[in-house]
């Protein structure tokens, strides 16, 4: 089971997952998570797995092509957690709030 859950602050889209991003819940993730940040042209993105219990290989693909996606649209991923050792090299902020720091809007 996946919980997505989303917070749009100081055009800054924060998107928590609770649960496991795997191939039961990839629907989720897509229909929920993407398509919102394409279809809205949200260019400033916080993806927080520190409460992902487990992730697919395909779920690490999932979250590689979302980072693309926004940095093809000049946009920027950031990634809190990191909990899980697939994704540690992917984690790019210490906590979420620390994103405003970074991102001048």
């Amino acid at each position: 089971m996946l919980k997505v859950l989303m917070e749009f602050r100081k055009g800054i889209l924060f998107v928590r997952l609770y649960g496991k991003l795997d191939d039961t819940t990839l629907d989720i993730f897509e229909n929920d998570v993407k398509e919102v940040i394409i279809q809205s042209g949200i260019r400033y993105v916080v993806l927080n797995t520190y409460n992902l219990e487990s992730i697919s290989n395909e779920g690490i693909k999932q979250i590689k092509r979302l980072r693309r996606i926004l940095k093809k649209t000049d946009g920027e991923f950031f990634l809190f957690g990191g909990e899980i050792k697939e994704l540690k090299s992917l984690v790019n902020l210490e906590n979420e709030l620390k994103v405003f720091e970074r991102v001048v809007i």
